[in-house]
C-alpha cells in the first residue's frame, strides 16, 4: 500500500513514524552519554574502554547500515523499517542486567546495528513519498526528533535522580528504560505503507539497476554525502562526551545534568531551523554554511575550555551539530536512485558512524592528557576540509524532483 492510498494527506505524520527512528538514536545518545560517569565508578573504567563503550554502537551503525542497505533495496523500506528497531529493543532491555564492560560493549554494538539500519531505511521511505516542495521540510521535521529523543532521556534521568534512586541501580534504569519507547516505535509503525516508486522501481522483478551503478554512475554524489556525513561524524565529542567535558570541571552530577538539558535544547533549535531552511535556502548552501559554521564552533570550545564561556560555545557547537545533520540527513536520501538509494545511502551513513567512533573514540583519551584543546583545533582544521570537499561536487537538489535530480546527477558523475 502506498501513501497515495492509505496516507492521502497525512505527508507529516509520515514523517514522524520515520523519526521516531532518530528520536532512539538521539535518546540512546544520551542514554549512554549520562550514565558513563556512572560506569566509570562501579565498572572501574580506563578512558580507552570509556572511548569504545561511548562510540560503540557507532561501529553497530556501520554494520547496520551496509546490511539493512541492501535489505531495504531488495526486499522493501517497510519490512525493513519494521524489523530494524527490534535489535534496539532487546538490547536495550538487557543492558539493565550486564555485569561486566564487555557484556555492555556487545550489547551497544546491537543497539548501534539498529540504528544504523533504520536511518537508511526511513529517510528513503519518506524521500520516496514526500511531494517535492515539502520534501525537505518533511525530511527536517523526522530529524527533529533525534535532538527531542536527547531531551527526553536526559529528563527522565532527572526525573530518576530527583527521586533518590542509588547510582547502582539509577545506571541499569537509565539503559534499560530505552527498551519502552523503542516497543512503542514498533507498534505505532504497523500500519506503515510501503514506498511507492520502490515498488514500481525496486521491488523483484522490477529491478533495472545493479548495485555497482554507484560506483560506476553516482561516484561524484557518493563523495558529496560522504563529505556531509564524515564532517557531521565528528560531532560524536559533542553528543557523546559533553558530560564528561562538564563533570570534570566539577559542580556536581545534577549540575552537569542540568547544562546538558540546556544544550539539547540548543540542539533541537538547530534542527528546527535546519528544517525550516531545507527549502528555503536549499541543501547545499546550508550545508556549506553549516558545516564552516561547526569547524569555528569546534575553535571556540578550544579557546573557551577552561573558561565560564564554554558552556556558549558548546551551546554553539550543539546548535551547529544538528544543523549540519539536517542537511547531511537530506541529502543522502536524494541524490541516489531508487533502485540502490539505501545501499549507497548506507555507505555514506556507515563512513559518519566511522568518523563518529574515531573522533569519540580519541576525546577521552585527549581530555584526561590535558591535549584536549590542541585536538578539538584539528578537528575543526578537519570539517573545513569537508566543507570544500562538499563545495566543489555537491549540487542543489531542492525544489526538485526525484527524477530530475537522479538525471543530474547521473550526467554529473
Amino acid at each position: 500500500m502506498g501513501l497515495s492510498t492509505g496516507y492521502r494527506g497525512s505527508h507529516v505524520l509520515l514523517s514522524v513514524l520515520i523519526g521516531l527512528g532518530t528520536f532512539l538514536d538521539g535518546y540512546d545518545l544520551l542514554n549512554i552519554s549520562i550514565v558513563l560517569p556512572f560506569l566509570v565508578h562501579f565498572m572501574r573504567l580506563t578512558p580507552e574502554m570509556q572511548g569504545l563503550l561511548g562510540t560503540t554502537t557507532y561501529i553497530g551503525g556501520v554494520f547496520g547500515a551496509l546490511v539493512f542497505g541492501v535489505f531495504s533495496d531488495l526486499r522493501g523500506r517497510r519490512v525493513a523499517l519494521l524489523s530494524d528497531i527490534s535489535f534496539f529493543l532487546v538490547s536495550s532491555f538487557l543492558s539493565a542486567f550486564v555485569t561486566s564492560p564487555g557484556q555492555l560493549l556487545a550489547l551497544r554494538f546491537l543497539v548501534g546495528f539498529g540504528i544504523g539500519a533504520d536511518i537508511v531505511s526511513g529517510p528513503a521511505l519518506l524521500s520516496e513519498e514526500s511531494p517535492t516542495p515539502r520534501r525537505g521540510l518533511l525530511l527536517g521535521v523526522s530529524l527533529i526528533m533525534m535532538p527531542l529523543g536527547g531531551l527526553v532521556s536526559a529528563l527522565l534521568a532527572h526525573v530518576f535522580l530527583t527521586m533518590g534512586l542509588p547510582p547502582g541501580i539509577l545506571w541499569r534504569i537509565i539503559l534499560g528504560a530505552g527498551a519502552i519507547p523503542a516497543a512503542i516505535v514498533i507498534l505505532l509503525r504497523s500500519r506503515l505503507p510501503e514506498s511507492t516508486r520502490w515498488l514500481l522501481r525496486g521491488a523483484p522483478g522490477r529491478r533495472r539497476m545493479p548495485f555497482n551503478e554507484v560506483w560506476r554512475g553516482y561516484w561524484r554524489m557518493l563523495i558529496y554525502s560522504s563529505a556531509a556525513w564524515v564532517g557531521a561524524g565528528t560531532t560524536s565529542i559533542f553528543t557523546i562526551f559533553t558530560p564528561m567535558l562538564v563533570a570534570l570541571r566539577g559542580g556536581g552530577y545534577g549540575s552537569m545534568l542540568g547544562t546538558v538539558l540546556l544544550l539539547w535544547v540548543f540542539a533541537t533549535l538547530g534542527a528546527l531551523l535546519g528544517s525550516l531552511m531545507l527549502d528555503r535556502v536549499g541543501r547545499r548552501i546550508l550545508l556549506m554554511a553549516s558545516l564552516i559554521g561547526l569547524g569555528i564552533a569546534f575553535w571556540y570550545v578550544a579557546i573557551t575550555y577552561r573558561t565560564p564561556g564554554l558552556e556558549y560555545s558548546l551551546s554553539l557547537a550543539m546548535f551547529m551539530t544538528f544543523l549540519v545533520v539536517s542537511g547531511a540527513y537530506t541529502v543522502q536520501t536524494e541524490v541516489f536512485p531508487v533502485e540502490v538509494k539505501s545501499f549507497a545511502d548506507g555507505i555514506a551513513f556507515s563512513l559518519n558512524r566511522i568518523a563518529n567512533f574515531v573522533f569519540g573514540a580519541l576525546t577521552p583519551m585527549y581530555l584526561y592528557t590535558g591535549l584536549i584543546m590542541q585536538y578539538l583545533g584539528w578537528v575543526g582544521v578537519f570539517v573545513l576540509i569537508m566543507a570544500i570537499t562538499a563545495l566543489f561536487t555537491g549540487m542543489e537538489t531542492a525544489r526538485k524532483d526525484l527524477e530530475e535530480i537522479e538525471r543530474l546527477t547521473k550526467g554529473n558523475s
